[in-house]
């Protein structure tokens, strides 16, 4: 995808308003300066040189082949995933088009974190004439999906395997989380409760998706994302083994779709120091803080460095997409 007739490369037009450039430097910093304050406070609680001693003594020749066949798992059921969901809402997206479109996004997200999804938006927007409310409204329709789903796995792990105060703290906001998550998906994809306001906000562009989603959009990308999720469930529970952290399946089921959601909130870059937050909190009855501590270092940095090896061939899309800015 990285030659003459990638389809971004096509998308380049001199003429677009739009940039990839960030709004401001204290917008783009402060991601980093979370992740800093993060790690600043676990290391107040854990040694850095025991948790850099712990990172050494990993067994880093299961791990890195472990991410490696994670990530690209990931990068082609999440590219088939966007190519059916833009197909099916917005305009045709080859597969091929769709990995193009990833790819580029795991290379600007490196360079601005928050311009991930802008680039999609951008990208169907020159080259498809796709109206931005409208993609980012798939985009949107995308992420509850994700949401959703995630809060449903942690449900039914922490329900049956609630076998300490851990599993149980994770099942009650499991349970809050995941009902308010469906409760956004009847209101915005029904017709009914038929108030006024509800009416206007069923019209707007940015809840489109829903309004044309059907029982089968549900279940196809629901069903894509459930494998997806199944990768991280297993990189976890593999992973840190490898670490010398010997959490139970059980336990890996109901904290990896938390951890999870933590990384995701917009406080750090790649989940720097949050996951790592997240999975002292939850596993540290099962390995020393200081080799859990190390696994949640090593985990963001290789999922990011393994994703920009598998964007390199779509660099050349990259370029395009930012000639215009």
């Amino acid at each position: 995808m990285s030659d003459e007739t990638s389809p971004l490369s096509e998308a380049h037009d001199d003429d677009s308003p739009v940039s990839l450039a960030p709004g401001n430097r204290l917008k783009a910093v402060a991601p980093w300066l979370g992740a800093i304050g993060i790690f600043a406070y676990l290391f107040w609680d854990v040694p850095f040189d025991e948790a850099w001693e712990a990172a050494q003594n990993a067994r880093l020749d299961l791990f890195v082949p472990e991410i490696l066949v994670a990530v690209i798992f990931w990068f082609l059921l999440d590219s088939r995933a966007l190519a059916y969901l833009l197909t099916r809402f917005n305009t045709p997206v080859s597969w091929p088009e769709a990995r193009s479109i990833r790819g580029v996004t795991y290379l600007v997200t490196v360079l601005n974190w928050n311009v991930g999804t802008a680039a999609i938006v951008l990208h169907l927007r020159r080259s498809k004439n796709v109206p931005a409310l409208e993609s980012t409204s798939s985009l949107f329709f995308y992420g509850n999906c994700d949401a959703l789903l995630l809060m449903g796995l942690t449900l039914v792990g922490a329900t049956a395997f609630s076998d300490s105060a851990t599993l149980e703290t994770i099942r009650k906001f499991a349970s809050i989380a995941f009902a308010v998550q469906l409760g956004l998906f009847f209101l915005l994809a029904a017709s009914f409760p038929a108030w006024g306001w509800l009416g206007k906000m069923r019209k707007a562009a940015l809840v489109r998706s829903y309004r044309l989603a059907t029982l089968r959009d549900f279940s196809i990308v629901l069903g894509i994302k459930f494998f997806y999720f199944m990768g991280f469930l297993w990189i976890f529970w593999a992973g840190s083994h490898a670490f010398g952290i010997e959490i139970p399946f059980s336990l890996a089921m109901a904290s990896a779709p938390a951890i999870m959601m933590v990384a995701a909130l917009p406080i750090s870059p790649a989940g720097l120091g949050t996951q790592a937050a997240a999975m002292v909190f939850f596993w540290s009855d099962y390995g020393e803080k200081a080799e859990i501590l190390a696994f949640g270092m090593v985990f963001p940095i290789a999922l990011t460095l393994a994703r920009c090896l598998l964007g390199l061939p779509y660099l050349k899309d990259l370029r395009s997409l930012r000639q215009a800015d």
